[in-house]
């Protein structure tokens, strides 16, 4: 009996996500039969063609002459009449979009800046293109998303799974991407969602799988449904209409033991990790202890199509490490479905599966996935590396500890390892902010780390959040402060920063025990029962109006102190990853600075 393993839409096109490698690689060893499919990329090829896009046009074309016309549509009549009546610029969108993308595969034109920022443009515009076909859905090149929300609540989902109007993927895997694919070779089909953005995308698909191929079983896993554990007994037509079994925490272990008992028959009240509907109701299998990392094997990025995708070279994503070493800010959420049980890898044997993977890949390019590497992990890992002579170019996140620990020797033998980007959770520079997140660390630390790392050559790129509970103006005034000293213009220490707004995550700290950070009430809506981010009532701190002001001028703090904005803001991580090695880090700080772009 085989394993399909797939990866749904809609996620980056800049390179697998670890998740199918990993399993693939680990029911592998265990002599299972396994395949793996990202449809993710896949999707992306076909949406970004012009054969698509012509028929998107064409939908446009027949809502616009609907006589009875939809609210939606006549919110977007003006743009229809612009779309259709530009013919020329339509043309252009058409005749570009093909070469728009080999323009990212392309090692030549990649690295010239200005063809990439037109070609990446042109990808945007055509994924707009797609969204206003199936307004008011927007569809872009990192996720999707349905007016309402679909996704919170049953109704929400069995509605949104079968919009042919609003949702392209039923067009897309009914006529495009379920045909390519073997089914009646297969016995099992395990699906991996984790982002919101896939959510109505992977269920359209097992719902079409469920009622055309009957013999499969379907099983899901990933975070988003990792977290909708708890909410599930009395969402039985999930099971009923569109899987069989969802796996939660981690998969390897009780997906194996899932395929075993189906082979043989068995009943599956063994199968650890496991929920299941059994009559009518939601069973709930106990969990299992995830296996340790010595248990476990490296992954494998056979039979998926590296030269699709949106890159000139393959770049790998790799775990040192699964959970998160510190694991106590009370924002996050990243270590649920590891139970919050953090363990790690053997660094020697880090060294040697980079080495083996770099080699059988023929790259040098990885981003680490790992929640956070500490600082004594990093240390001898990167010894490891440079021991072996492995040739690596990576990205990978980091903790602020202490200035100590994370010393000047450290960031030097980090970016000989090859380690040209590191990402700081800064979240805040205020002390007080600082401690009720439980970042252990303050503002003093922070600097001192972040002008270690800039000194050894790498490049810092931080992120923050403004609005965390019971924030004052004067606090959030503290992190901007923080970011002007410390900018490209100022000491150069930080030199790109991503920001937001604090989010209430389900499972995080705060959700838990909201009172501790002065939240009078989170908004418990029933129409939104299958929600992971939920709005509260708190009357300590800034007003959400003044969150958002704070959040939109700190815009043009950015622009005005990061001359090298204007480069990476186009970049994803992975393609900035790749320009920080073709020209390294001050070439593209000068070439931003002086005005001519790389």
């Amino acid at each position: 009996m085989k394993t399909a393993l797939l990866f749904p839409p809609q996620w980056y096109p800049s390179q697998p996500y670890l998740a199918l490698p990993t399993l693939k690689a680990h029911l592998e060893s265990r002599g299972h039969e396994v395949d793996q499919f990202d449809l993710n990329i896949e999707c992306y090829d076909i949406f970004l063609s012009r054969e698509y896009l012509e028929r998107c046009v064409e939908i446009i074309r027949r809502r616009h002459a609907d006589p009875s016309r939809s609210i939606e549509d006549q919110e977007v009549r003006s743009i229809y009449n612009d779309i259709l009546s530009d013919s020329a610029f339509l043309e252009s969108v058409l005749n570009e979009v093909e070469d728009a993308k080999n323009v990212l595969r392309d090692e030549n034109r990649f690295f010239q800046f200005d063809i990439y920022s037109k070609a990446y443009t042109n990808l945007k515009i055509a994924m707009q293109l797609i969204s206003y076909a199936h307004h008011p859905s927007r569809v872009d090149l990192d996720s999707f998303f349905m007016q309402g929300n679909p996704e919170e609540n049953l109704s929400g989902i069995l509605s949104a799974t079968e919009d042919k109007i609003r949702n392209p993927f039923l067009l897309m895997f009914d006529e495009y991407l379920t045909p390519k694919i073997p089914w009646d070779d297969y016995g099992v089909v395990g699906v991996s969602i984790i982002h919101i953005g896939q959510v109505i995308p992977g269920l359209t698909l097992v719902r079409q799988l469920r009622q055309r191929y009957p013999h499969l079983h379907i099983v899901i896993g990933g975070s988003v449904f990792n977290r909708h554990a708890d909410l599930l007994d009395d969402k039985q037509e999930l099971f009923k209409q569109f899987f069989h079994s969802l796996i939660v925490s981690e998969g390897e272990q009780p997906l194996d033991q899932l395929l075993c008992h189906l082979k043989e028959n068995k009943p599956l009240k063994t199968v650890p990790n496991l929920i299941y509907l059994e009559g009518d109701q939601v069973i709930r299998n106990p969990k299992s202890e995830a296996l340790p990392y010595d248990q476990l094997v490296c992954p494998t990025f056979d039979q998926l199509p590296l030269e699709k995708y949106l890159m000139p070279y393959p770049v790998l994503p790799y775990m040192s490490s699964r959970g998160c070493y510190w694991g106590k800010c009370t924002f996050c959420t990243h270590s649920f479905i590891y139970d919050s049980h953090y363990r790690k890898e053997n660094e020697a044997r880090v060294a040697e599966e980079l080495d083996h993977l770099s080699k059988k890949y023929k790259t040098k390019y990885f981003t680490f996935s790992d929640e956070a590497i500490s600082p004594n992990a990093f240390n001898r890992m990167s010894a490891e590396i440079l021991k072996r002579g492995v040739d690596m170019r990576a990205l990978g996140m980091l903790k602020f500890e202490s200035s100590e620990k994370e010393s000047p020797e450290l960031f030097d033998d980090i970016y000989r390892a090859g380690f040209l980007m590191l990402f700081f959770g800064l979240e805040s520079a205020n002390d007080r902010i600082l401690s009720i997140i439980d970042k252990g660390c303050d503002q003093e630390t922070e600097r001192a780390v972040l002008r270690h790392s800039s000194e050894a050559g790498i490049w810092n790129h931080l992120y923050l959040f403004f609005g965390f509970p019971t924030e004052e103006r004067s606090e959030a005034e503290d992190t901007i402060q923080f970011t002007i000293e410390n900018s490209e213009v100022e000491s150069g220490i930080i030199h790109s920063v991503g920001q937001s707004i604090f989010a209430l995550e389900k499972d995080s700290a705060i959700y838990h025990n909201p009172a501790k950070f002065k939240i009078d009430r989170i908004i418990q809506d029933p129409e939104r029962d299958m929600a992971i981010v939920f709005d509260y009532e708190i009357n300590t701190g800034m007003p959400r109006e003044e969150v958002m002001d704070v959040y939109e001028n700190f815009n043009s703090v950015i622009e005005k102190h990061f001359p090298s904005r204007q480069i990476w803001n186009y970049l994803s991580r992975e393609h900035f990853l790749l320009y920080l090695d073709h020209y390294g880090k001050e070439e593209i700080l000068n070439m931003a600075s002086t005005g001519v772009a790389p």
